[in-house]
Order: structure tokens, then sequence, then C-alpha cells
């Protein structure tokens, strides 16, 4: 009876949740509450949907134990995504208004069989390609076309490597440039290198075959990515560059893409009742296996002109144009866990890490690259920011394109826990725990307080993650903090200046057209294998780039100096051979015209003193206001107002003193579900030092929290 009156108020709460009230209001989320963690579902809701095996009400029952969903519901990656998921998406939304809603939505390219008729062939990125040396008739089916070069076509390609190349045929205009106002689709089928011939389907994708006269036509192949999936196709790369060609109404490809987002989330449209979106592999650098023609005159450039990446440069114009289209209450989130991740830093609400720190970085190598990238989003990101972290590991399985999931212990998915809740990230998960007795897909326990079934168990934060480390004296003696002549004095570089005014460092490249700023902070001292640098700094944007671009640096141990350390090849996402592997190691952060600071941990020291090496992208000026080096590791601990949360990212146990950190008050541990980890999350109180395992985390209940 209780579950009848349920269903019935909720279906009373989503009638009054028209079209004329939807709540677009994104702090009305329960995700936006500063109630921690904060987790929601990933494209499992959206696998379940599509099967056709699940009731709404079944479904509804899986996905609704959390605080929202994500996933795919159109057709521009995997087909027969729309069937179910729009309306299932839709009903899950006006009965849960509360609830996130987002679209997984593929930013880089789409399958051309979705909706690809919207857009002018000169709208897709291709390869620099080859003349058609013989007349090509106006046939159906199929045709044997004579080229320059056949070397530039691809066959048994692809992420299974069992696809061919897509062709874009063209006639050339009178300068000898694809002209893709007059053109054709087709499939590559064979490529005979002897005749200098390849075998094409023709008229594919919705366009018509056409007769091409020889000598006066050009084929080239799609860049292309994928197939992400057994029955998927090969996805055309959208043309972001600023020299993209218009069509014949002077638009853009990004035009027509704003354009169609737009319809789907405007009034009426099928995302209409979705909070937002989050495009997947959204890069800076023009995608595809060799270098692509971005501006159709033939040849291939990469995207990049007179030095300038137009490619990047057009992705942040596209975020700004989609930006201003959809408003301030629609969340807009892109890929950000890679350094060529897309760059429109104050345009897009945030990013998503698909798997933290990497895919493959099972042993939280890159701690702290991970950590620079959200805090430093988590600080830039457009009101209302909204990052999130999608845990998840994978690992080679021997055959083309499928990966496998790794055997990882508990410690280190606490791990990559905190570093969500020490960085404001919500949650998701495509590396699911055992599911519970009731059958449906299991929920960590640090994500809903083991058996106590608590979402946002651990309460507002009191304060930012506390780097321990940072407090530790300075191997510098201070110069990093007060920083002037003595500092400058152990810096060095090639066509680099230096100078400290006012307490701040000044680094400038002495020639402006330098694509780097490379230096160096020499004889560092050491104190055993842990070192801590923790730098607070700010960078001018790079001309002829838009202010939104921050620049990318690293900072690193110089490997003349005892900067290598021992890897195995479990430990690296490099693709290392042998067990006597060593490799330099240096550190990611984001720099733009905001002071931030970030952290760069070294576990492995093997010499008593070291050099610093730093690298920033551009001639531009770097400002850095604080440089300290510690000889300590990056333990972090944050409290809440009902717990608290610890992390050791050292190989090696570190001993955390709640005692001494809150006074009076007293710490115990989650009990754990029977199927996770009843060994740490024994549910016991803790003493007054917690000895922490190497790479761990732990998540603490305030005593007099109940659990």
């Amino acid at each position: 009876m209780f579950r009848q009156l349920a269903l019935c108020f909720s279906f009373a709460s989503a009638m009054c949740f028209s079209t004329a009230a939807k709540a677009r209001s994104l702090q009305t989320l329960r995700i936006y509450k500063e109630q921690y963690p904060r987790v929601f579902f990933f494209r499992q809701s959206e696998g379940m949907a599509a099967n056709g095996r699940s009731t709404y009400e079944q479904w509804e029952e899986t996905f609704g134990r959390l605080m929202g969903i994500e996933g795919k519901v159109l057709e521009e990656e995997v087909p027969g995504r729309s069937i179910r998921n729009i309306e299932f998406f839709t009903r899950f939304k006006k009965r849960h208004p509360d609830q996130l809603v987002l679209l997984h939505f593929n930013g880089n390219a789409r399958d051309p069989r979705y909706e690809s008729g919207r857009f002018f062939a000169g709208h897709w990125i291709y390869y620099n390609g080859a003349k058609i040396l013989s007349d090509v008739p106006a046939e159906e089916d199929e045709s044997e076309i004579r080229v320059s070069n056949p070397a530039l076509f691809r066959v048994n390609m692809g992420r299974y490597r069992n696809a061919n190349e897509d062709i874009g045929l063209c006639m050339l205009d009178e300068n000898g440039r694809p002209n893709w106002n007059i053109s054709e689709q087709a499939q590559l089928i064979s490529i005979d290198n002897k005749k200098k011939t390849i075998r094409v389907r023709r008229g594919c994708y919705g366009t018509s075959p056409r007769a091409f006269e020889a000598n006066r036509t050009y084929a080239a192949a799609h860049a292309t990515e994928g197939p992400w999936g057994g029955k998927s196709h090969l996805l055309w790369f959208y043309n972001y560059s600023t020299k993209c060609p218009r069509d014949k109404n002077g638009r853009t490809c990004s035009d027509i893409l704003v354009g169609h987002l737009a319809e789907l989330f405007g009034t009426g449209g099928d995302l209409h009742f979705f909070d937002g979106l989050e495009f997947d592999v959204l890069h800076n650098e023009c995608g595809g296996r060799r270098r692509a023609d971005c501006d159709a005159d033939g040849r291939a450039d990469g995207g990049y002109f007179d030095g300038i990446n137009t490619y990047g440069i057009g992705v942040v114009e596209f975020c700004r144009k989609l930006r201003g289209r959809l408003g301030e209450d629609v969340i807009i989130l892109a890929d950000g866990h890679s350094v060529n991740g897309q760059r429109a830093f104050g345009i897009l609400n945030g990013i998503e890490s698909e798997g933290w720190p990497a895919l493959r970085d099972h042993r939280i190598n890159d701690f702290s690259g991970g950590l620079n990238r959200h805090f430093f989003w988590d600080r830039n990101a457009r009101p209302l920011a909204f990052n999130y972290i999608n845990h998840k590991f994978t690992q080679p399985s021997g055959r083309p394109g499928i990966t496998k999931r790794p055997d990882v212990p508990f410690n280190i998915h606490r791990l990559v826990f905190a570093a969500g809740v020490f960085t404001n990230s919500a949650m998701c998960y495509s590396f699911s725990p055992a599911g519970g007795e009731d059958g449906l897909l299991g929920i960590w326990d640090e994500f809903r307080m083991g058996r106590a079934d608590r979402l946002g168990w651990l309460g507002k934060p009191l304060g930012p993650a506390v780097r321990i480390a940072a407090k530790q004296p300075d191997m510098l003696a201070g110069a990093g903090k007060d920083i002037g002549p003595a500092l400058v004095k152990k810096l060095s570089g090639p066509g680099v200046n230096f100078s400290a005014e006012r307490g701040v460092l000044k680094v400038t490249a002495k020639d402006r057209k330098l694509s780097r700023i490379k230096f160096r902070l020499q004889d560092v001292p050491c104190k055993g294998q842990d070192l801590f640098v923790y730098m607070t700094a700010n960078a001018d944007h790079r001309e002829h780039y838009p202010e939104e671009m921050a620049r990318l640096v690293w900072v690193g141990i110089a490997p003349d100096r005892g900067g290598l350390i021992q890897v195995e090849p479990a430990q690296t996402d490099m693709q290392l051979r042998g067990k006597n592997v060593t490799k330099p190691v240096r550190f990611m952060t984001w720099c733009n015209e905001k002071d931030f600071s970030s952290g760069f941990y070294f576990s492995e020291i093997l010499s008593e003193r070291i050099d610093l090496e730093f690298t920033i992208e551009g001639p531009e000026p770097l400002r850095i206001s604080r440089l300290t080096v510690h000889a300590h590791p990056d333990a972090i601990y944050r409290q809440f107002e009902r717990g608290l949360v610890l992390a050791n990212p050292s190989p090696r146990p570190y001993i955390f003193e709640p005692a001494k950190l809150f006074p009076g008050d007293k710490f115990r541990r989650i009990r754990a579900t029977a199927r996770q980890d009843t060994v740490t999350n024994n549910g016991k109180e803790v003493s007054d030092k917690i000895t922490l395992g190497p790479r761990d985390a732990l998540f603490l209940i305030k005593e007099n929290y109940s659990n």
C-alpha cells in the first residue's frame, strides 16, 4: 500500500513538472547540495534502458538510488540508443526533479548515419587525398577508381582492425583545391596498389552517385575514430578549426552542431527536460591517425597554421557559441583528464575524468596531476561548477580494441574516492562493486556509509583539503616563500630571463617565437625518498589564443640529476617491457592569469640532491609567488560535518593522528556491506593514531553520527 501511495505521489509530482515550469534551476539538484560524497549512476543506466529486457519500473528501481543518471539517448555513436532511452530518461526526470539527468554525447565525431544530412560535406575533417586519374561514371553499387596515390587509403583499420575507411569524392576548383560543394560520399571496399586503384561503394550516407572527370576530381579519406562497439560505425570527425570551410549559407561545422543541440534542448526538443550534457572526447588537437587537412586545400596541416592551433581555438569558440544558445541553466561539461582535452575554462561548468588519474593508472602514479586538473577546474569552471570522476580502470586484453577490467584492490578504489571529495568532484563509476542481496547494481560502501545506506553522509565540508606536506619545513630554507636573489641564483635555462620583484619570480623567454619556456631549479636538497613541491603561479595567456585557454605546465625531476625511478610495467600506462625499467617523472598542471597552487609529489627519490625541471607552453611570462620543497609524502585529509577522509598516496605506510588534528572528536570506521571490504570498514572506533597503508584512503564517521 505504501509503495502504491509513493508511486501516486511521484506521478502527481511529475504532472506538476510541466514544460512551462521546467526545473532548470541547477541549485535545486541534490547533487549540487553540500552533502558529500556526491554520487550518481553512469552509463549502466543507458545500457539497461536500451536492452529491452526490463520495464521502466525495474530500471527506475535500480537507478533511482543515488543523485542522478548519465547516459546516451541519441544515435551519434551507439545505434539503437534513442529507441527507449529518451523516453526512460525523460520520465525519470519528471518523477525525480531533484536528481541530475545528463546526456553523454561524443564531442569529437559522429556516426554519419545519424543526422549527417544537416552538415555540408566540407564540415568533416579529411586527410590529404589523391587526384582521381580516370573518369568516374554516376553508377550505382560499386566503382573501381584509379588514383594518384592509393597509399593514402586504409582497409582493416579502426578500433577492431576490421573496418575500411569512408571516402569523400569531390571536384577540384580552378586552383586545384577540393570543392566539397560538388561531392559524394563512398565506402572503401579494397585497394589495389599495383593497379593504383581503389574500389568503393557509391552514393553512401544520403548522397547520390555523381559523374566525375579525370584529373579534375579528388578522393580523400575521412578522419575517423572508433567504432566504439561491435555494432557501431566509424565516426567522422567534426571540423572545429577556425579554417573550416563554410556551406553556401556561410555556416561552419560548429554552427550546425550548436544549432542541432540547441534544438534538442530547446522547448519541445527531445532533451528539453535534461539538465545538461557531457562531451566525451572533445579534444584540443585535431584527431585521427595521421595529420588532417582542416582548411580543405588538399594538404595536411593538422589544424596548425603559422604555428597556431586553429582546431583548439575552434573548440573553445564552439563551446562559447553553445553556451550562448543554451544559457546558464544548462550544465555543459567535457572530458578533461587528458592533456589533449579541450581548454574551455570559464565556459564549461567542468570536466569528466574518465578513469582517475588515468584509465590504465591502476597504482595512482599520477596522483599529483590528477589532483591538479580537478583543483584547477574547480577554481576556473563556469558557475555552477560541476566536475566528476568516472571511476574506471582498463588494461589490454591482447585482442584489438578489447580491454578488460584489472584486478584492483579496495585501497586503490578508496584513494580515487578520496580524490573526489578533496576536489569537490562528484563521483560515478563504470567499475562496479559486487551487487547486494537485492540483486541490484552494486554501490560502493564509501558512497552511502556502507550498511547504513545514507547518501550525502559526510555532510558539508568544514574547510578545504589539507596537504600535510606543505606545512613541513621547506628544503629551500624559505627562499621560495620570500622570493628574491637567493632563488634566482639557483635558476637556469637557455634563452630564459629571470627576475624577482616584490616577492614574485618572473620567468620570460628571450625569443618571443619559442614554443615553450624550459628552465631548472638547481641543486635541490632531498632527505629520504619523498619530495613534495608546492608552487603558486600565474601566467599571461598566449598571444593569438582566447583568454580561456590555460597553458600547460610540467614540473619534474631532471633525468640527468637522479630524476629516474624504478617502474614495473603494471605501474604505468606506458608500454614498458622488462622488469628493470626506469622512466623520467614529471607531473602536469594548468596555469592562467589567476594565481593557482599546484602540488607535485615524487615518491621514489634516488639522489641526495636533484634539479627540478619546469616546462610551460609558449613564450609569454610566467610568475611564481611561492615555490617550496618538502621532504614529506603528500598525505591529505579533509574534515566534514559528520566525518573525516584521509589519504596516503605514498608507496609506504603513513601515520595520521586525528586526536592531535581534531582534539575532542572521535571517529569510527563505516560498517561494510557483506561483499566489500569488511576488514578495513569494520565499524570500529579508531585510535588516536591511524596507520594508513600504501596508496590507501579511509572514510570515517564522527562518533556522534551513528552508523
